[in-house]
């Protein structure tokens, strides 16, 4: 390989190991496809630039399609970033932009005719790997740097060597044992100093502008952050300022400009129809006695006590003109989840109630690794029986009225950085967390969230119809209340309940077990009903939604609850936020949910005491429960038993037929070389022999010859004995003949040479 080639190669590893930084950042937040999509088109442009490289010098049209290929590999993360963002898949246009300079910098790699472009390339390749690494939250991220600065060190060093070579080619002396050792002393180097610097680094206290990694984000990666200093555990941008967390209740907390959950759902899908006897007070006294304040917290104190179905048109939505950033929370951990405030477990008709007591002030005060979490001792319990059923998230509040946290679902323990006391934290009475004796979690509190993962094999044993009965839930006793049940008598009007239950017979009429029937309930919703929030003709009660069929995510959510309680199943109606897929900033690190995120959706309970949710709403992800090997094992076989019982069949038959079809297929392929050469040929015939040999038992000794053990097998036949002889000399004869003519032409004949020399005088 010349200098100049080694060089390329070199230079196009380094460009594929930048480019490579970048996937870590899209492939876990994008959509699966079109990132395989864009990854495919890739090599296939690389393949064809890097193959018609090799016919440069030889036709102009290759140089042409590699120049063409160099430049199509540059374009191609611009044009699907462009298509993402038309089918409503966007990609970022910071990592797009990434992306774009890896492929610059490959593009450049491959077409570099000069050292000038090549060490470009290596500039930006570089570029590329560390800002890479700089902005990923996982500590592997620097992988990718370590091993580019590797191959740029072994570039280097192989380079100087070359221009010293050059420079004294009488007193130097090329080493190729330099290489490897040189890499590798710089390997233990790097090893040994990264340990030596370990946790010796601490916060930097003088810069407070926001500029460096530890100062926990500013406004240019977070609007939120305001330029906060951190302590270097900023999974968050901004999560430890000193406003992050009040330890004790100011006037600042006390009286809130910040929209509820209440003045959300308002806003998004309009205000109940029936008004609160509270509100209505509030709104007849004086104006000097009222202030605009109190009636929020009226309204929030109503939402938190009912969810009415029934509602007016939405107005206009709510837009918080003082705030540069429209984020309610911001979620760090995965999207396409559901963020519970409020749970509800009866309904009257018309609104939504909670009946049973959950409460529970007392939580598990657990220290871990240097902090202090508070378990729901139930969910605790469930931990400790499974700890890798785990799931561990990071919440940070931004402009939520409201003493709840909105966590995921089955959420077992929650932790707040430097808080330790235990009545900070609490179980209200629906099973939600909540912060008790205050107005609302302070503005940038940072939460840590610990779940539990729901398995979908537990869902298959637990979720039973059964009687009702007690169920130990939160440390105490809740008595399943008939109200969880099936409640269509003096609930729902005939017309409703008619609607629902024939809704209901018609999604499970080929279905037995719970779980297959409370999926043919979903589906029957998310595919026959339109989801429409804001349209004209978008219902505002419950028996236009049955008759119209279209309607906004609280009548899917309440339907769906009401569907499977008429299947013997309890369930629940919860409100929160939806976090959206393309919703996930990869430059901030987090997934901002806005007001218009607001989402009601519906639980169902299993038969241990744990609620797992359904979503019922087209247009939003459903949860996905994994499945264990083993039930993933069972629904392949159920999903093809056919094409496996057909197969294991054909292939006992390919068995005990063997020696038949393989016969058959011997004597085709020798028809087939007649067409070789006699040498070839005669070897198809050893091949074929032995083959048939060994499938008759009697395969050739190791070390034996072919002409030794052919008259051994034919001793007892004198005219196959006769044919195998003949065979043999045959054999013998041509790869002689053979043999001799490649030596006659590798060494020249003497006798003949020297016959034509004339004898010296």
């Amino acid at each position: 390989m010349s200098t100049w080639s080694r060089r390329r190669v070199e230079t196009i590893v380094l460009s594929v190991v930048a480019l490579s930084s970048v996937i870590p950042h899209r492939f876990f937040v994008e959509s699966r496809g079109l990132f395989l999509a864009e990854a495919a088109c890739l090599c296939i442009a690389f393949v064809v630039a890097e193959f018609s490289r090799r016919f440069v010098d030889r036709s102009t049209r290759a140089k042409r399609v590699a120049d063409i290929a160099a430049v199509t590999l540059a374009l191609i993360p611009f044009v699907f970033a462009v298509a993402s963002r038309t089918i409503g898949r966007p990609i970022a246009f910071e990592i797009a932009t990434l992306t774009v300079f890896g492929c610059v910098s490959l593009a450049m790699a491959i077409g570099a005719t000069t050292h000038r472009i090549g060490s470009l390339a290596l500039i930006i390749s570089g570029f590329l790997v560390l800002f890479s690494a700089s902005i990923s939250d996982s500590s592997y991220a620097v992988v990718f740097p370590v091993i580019w600065m590797l191959g740029c060190v072994w570039h280097l060093i192989a380079n100087h060597w070359e221009r010293l070579d050059l420079a004294m080619p009488e007193s130097v002396q090329r080493s190729w044992s330099l290489r490897p050792s040189v890499v590798i002393v710089t390997l233990l180097v790097l090893v040994v100093a990264g340990y030596a610097m370990k946790d010796r680094i601490t916060s930097s206290k003088r810069l407070t502008a926001g500029l460096m990694p530890t100062s926990g984000g500013s406004e240019w990666s977070d609007p939120s952050a305001r330029s906060g200093v951190g302590s270097g555990d900023a999974a968050v941008a901004a999560k430890d300022r000193a406003e992050s967390f009040g330890a004790v209740d100011s006037d600042i907390f006390l009286e809130s400009t910040e929209s509820s959950l209440f003045d959300m759902f308002n806003d998004t899908i309009g205000e109940p129809k029936q008004k609160n006897k509270k509100q209505e007070r509030a709104q007849a006294m004086g104006p000097e006695n009222f202030i605009q304040s109190h009636a929020r917290n009226a309204k929030s104190e109503q939402g938190g006590g009912s969810f009415s179905t029934d509602r007016l048109p939405p107005k206009k939505h709510h837009h918080f003109k003082d705030a540069t950033d429209a984020s309610v929370v911001q979620w760090d951990g995965p999207t396409g989840i559901r963020l519970a405030m409020q749970r509800y477990d009866t309904f009257d008709g018309h609104d939504w109630n909670q009946s049973a007591d959950l409460s529970n002030e007392k939580l598990a005060r657990v220290p871990m690794a240097d902090a202090v979490w508070f378990f729901d001792p139930f969910l605790r319990g469930v931990l400790q029986r499974n700890p890798d059923a785990a799931s561990v998230g990071l919440l940070k509040v931004i402009r939520l009225d409201a003493q709840r946290l909105p966590v995921p679902m089955l959420t077992a323990g929650v932790h707040i950085k430097e808080i330790d006391r235990q009545d900070f934290f609490g179980i209200a009475e629906d099973g939600s967390f909540f912060m008790p004796g205050r107005e609302k979690v302070p503005p940038l509190t940072v939460v840590h969230v610990a779940s539990v993962v729901l398995m979908e094999d537990e869902i298959h044993e637990k979720l039973v119809v059964a009687p009702a009965k007690d169920f130990p839930e939160n440390g105490s006793l809740v008595r399943e209340e008939e109200a969880l049940r099936n409640v269509f008598e003096g609930t729902l009007t005939s017309p409703t309940a008619s609607a629902i239950q024939e809704l209901v017979q018609s999604a499970i009429a080929n279905h037995t077990n719970p779980v297959d029937q409370l999926n043919a309930c979903v589906e029957e919703l998310r595919t026959r009903f339109v989801f429409d929030r804001e349209g004209e003709s978008s219902a505002t009660s419950l028996d236009e939604f049955l008759r119209s069929r279209r309607g906004g995510d609280h009548l899917f959510a309440t339907t769906a609850a009401l569907m499977a309680r008429q299947i013997g199943l309890s369930s629940r109606l919860v409100t929160g936020f939806y976090v959206r897929p393309d919703a996930f900033d990869l430059s901030a690190g987090h997934a901002s949910v806005l007001p218009q995120d607001v989402h009601v959706w519906a639980e169902i309970r299993l038969n241990d005491g744990r609620w797992f949710e359904i979503e019922p709403t087209p247009g939003y992800m459903q949860p996905h429960y994994q499945p264990s090997w083993s039930l993933a094992a069972r629904r392949f076989a159920v999903a093809t038993w056919p094409l496996m019982s057909v197969g294991m069949l054909t292939l006992l038959v390919a068995w005990f037929t063997r020696r038949l079809w393989i016969d058959c297929l011997l004597t085709a392929v020798w028809s087939l070389g007649r067409w070789l050469r006699p040498r070839r040929r005669i070897r198809l015939a050893i091949g074929i022999i032995e083959a048939r040999a060994r499938l008759a038992g009697h395969r050739r000794p190791t070390g034996k010859s072919q002409r030794a053990w052919l008259e051994q097998l034919t001793r007892t036949n004198a005219k196959i004995a006769t044919a195998a002889r003949n065979f043999s000399d045959a054999a013998m004869s041509c790869f002689s003949v053979m043999a001799t003519h490649r030596r006659a032409k590798r060494q020249p004949n003497w006798s003949l040479f020297y016959a034509s020399t004339p004898s010296p005088p």
